[in-house]
């Protein structure tokens, strides 16, 4: 990871460059050049930035408004929630117009002793946007100057500490753990967020290239699925026509071609173990009388025959003699006709073994 520091000053621009190695900040390039005023965009420019994840700045001491004060607690927190109070009145304008943060100089038993670092909101919002067009938006803006004299307000304004060597260590210090940061409330660093919405947005569409590659591979499929699926119904359609022709109306191929093979099957197992034409052959030859036989059925438990006899003997006659070979024969239905016949129904069952 590289952290570049923008040191500005009144009469120099320094810059370094901070390499994080085995777990420290190490400074890998430094550079300076003179400078009056603000620094213009071209300059800032200039600066070998590349590369660099992040952008710390420190501003020169004479954009700032600083001022001493004392508080009964040491809480930092505390501090932070009630130093613009205290400083009401105590800056030019409305405490509202300014943003800021403070260093702690001495804690002791009855108090803390603070130095509050201030600037106009308008003039860092015109410092961030200079930085930002030369593509050196900073994450962090601080005071060099401030650490190096502790917070403490006299020897701010005695010393002038300009060793390149001195101000790059603590450079190297403040992006460990920075004493302030101006970049707050309303002019808070949001380059990660950016970042974090800009790769959002490009997983988003990535999600949505995806689910639109994945919609039509799964319509495609679908399409491929549903032709082959006309093609066999088809094909199943036009096979039990031929086995079935006597079917007309086909509503649901598949089921009406199961439901008749299983009648079928049930037909087959009716008739399979009556052995037709053996017992056509025993009730044919115990009809000695006059007799005419005009209907055989079995159904695989009972054996019924329909017939015309000249009377009722006969057809009494007929079952004595098929009672030897059968068991449970009786006569299920006689009766008269016109022609003085005698039509009867004989139901009877194959003897077990």
């Amino acid at each position: 990871m590289k952290t570049g520091f923008i040191d500005w000053t009144e009469n120099v621009l320094n810059f370094y460059i901070f390499e994080k190695q085995a777990g420290q900040n190490q400074l890998s390039y430094s550079s300076s050049f003179p400078l009056k005023g603000t620094p213009d965009i071209e300059a800032l420019m200039s600066l070998p930035s590349a590369g660099c994840d992040r952008i710390c700045l420190s501003v020169p001491l004479n954009l700032l408004s600083l001022r001493e004060q004392t508080f009964p607690f040491s809480d930092r927190d505390k501090i932070s929630d009630t130093i613009s109070f205290e400083l009401e009145g105590v800056l030019l304008g409305s405490i509202t117009d300014y943003v800021m943060d403070h260093i702690i100089i001495e804690s002791y038993e009855t108090g803390t002793r603070v130095l509050a670092v201030c600037m106009e909101k308008s003039k860092l919002k015109n410092i961030i946007d200079i930085f930002s067009s030369a593509a050196l938006d900073p994450k962090l803006i601080t005071s060099l100057d401030a650490r190096l004299c502790e917070g403490k307000s006299e020897v701010l304004l005695e010393a002038n500490i300009s060793d390149p060597a001195v101000r790059a260590e603590a450079a190297r210090q403040e992006v460990i753990d920075p004493l302030i940061n101006l970049r707050r409330n309303e002019l808070a660093y949001m380059g990660d967020i950016v970042k974090f919405v800009g790769r959002l947005r490009l997983t988003a569409m990535l999600v949505l290239v995806l689910m639109i590659v994945l919609a039509v591979n799964f319509t495609l499929i679908f399409m491929d699925q549903k032709n082959e699926h006309k093609l066999l119904s088809d094909r199943t359609e036009a096979f039990y026509r031929q086995v079935f022709p006597q079917d007309k109306k086909i509503i649901d191929a598949d089921r009406q071609f199961k439901g008749n093979i299983n009648m079928l099957i049930k037909k087959k197992s009716a008739l399979g173990g009556v052995p037709v034409l053996d017992i056509m052959k025993d009730i044919a030859e115990k009809n000695t009388g006059n007799i005419t036989l005009n209907e055989f059925n079995a159904d695989g438990k009972n054996i019924i025959i329909k017939g015309t006899a000249s009377s009722f003997e006969e057809v009494e006659a007929l079952k004595n003699r098929i009672a030897a070979l059968y068991k449970e024969v009786k006569v299920a239905d006689s009766g008269a006709t016109a022609d003085k016949k005698i039509n009867f129904t004989i139901v009877m069952q194959e003897k077990t073994a």
